[in-house]
């Protein structure tokens, strides 16, 4: 079994971005055109798995103040080069409590991340603690319907003959851990897109703000 951090601090992260760009990646599009209304220049961003900073670019380009976190320091370093976000740092995302103050970030994007957890509790719970009240939380999951398989294995397109797991999120999965942590859902967007394994999958963007 490919596991998800031979994969990510693999020579796979040299490629990242161009790999990306050829299946026509559409998710940090997607969440910024969401979310731009609500957001202005000088507003602190935290990209959740920020990898190489793919989902943040738009929001630097918009004038916000990038932070970002990730597990893999080559994906960081490869981020880093890009001289876009103010602060970087190592962390796995499994586990709580993420390195930032209570209330210190204005808005969280989280993208190419999600199919990685069975919960998604930690994010959502830690992003409960360090977003400030009105922030808004725009992120993007692989989307099932009640009844549907949440978790297959598909093979690797970056280790032939390997299967990785993937796990989706219902819209009930997710508007439980919305309420749960006090957010509100604005928006909502299913989409399909290629996916690991060269299969086409279906998404869903959301867009909420913390009470």
């Amino acid at each position: 079994m490919t596991t998800v951090k031979n994969v990510f601090n693999s020579d796979h992260v040299i490629n990242y971005d161009q790999n990306a760009e050829k299946v026509n990646w559409l998710d940090p599009a997607i969440t910024f055109g969401m979310a731009y209304r609500f957001v202005k220049p000088g507003d602190r961003l935290l990209d959740i798995g920020i990898g190489t900073g793919l989902s943040s670019q738009l929001f630097h380009k918009a004038g916000l103040e990038i932070h970002g976190i990730d597990f893999s320091p080559k994906m960081l370093a490869r981020c880093r080069s890009k001289q876009m976000a103010k602060d970087l740092k190592e962390h796995d995302l499994s586990i709580p409590p993420y390195p930032y103050e209570a209330n210190s970030m204005d808005h969280a994007v989280c993208t190419g991340v999600t199919h990685l957890f069975k919960d998604l509790t930690p994010i959502f719970q830690e992003l409960a603690r360090i977003l400030k009240s009105g922030g808004v939380f725009a992120f993007v999951v692989p989307d099932c319907q009640e009844g549907e398989a949440r978790e297959i294995q598909v093979e690797s397109r970056h280790s032939p003959g390997e299967k990785v797991t993937i796990f989706s999120h219902s819209i009930q999965d997710i508007n439980n851990l919305l309420d749960l942590y006090g957010f509100v859902q604005i928006y909502d967007l299913l989409f399909e897109a290629s996916a690991i394994g060269h299969r086409t999958a279906k998404y869903k963007a959301y867009v909420a703000h913390k009470n």
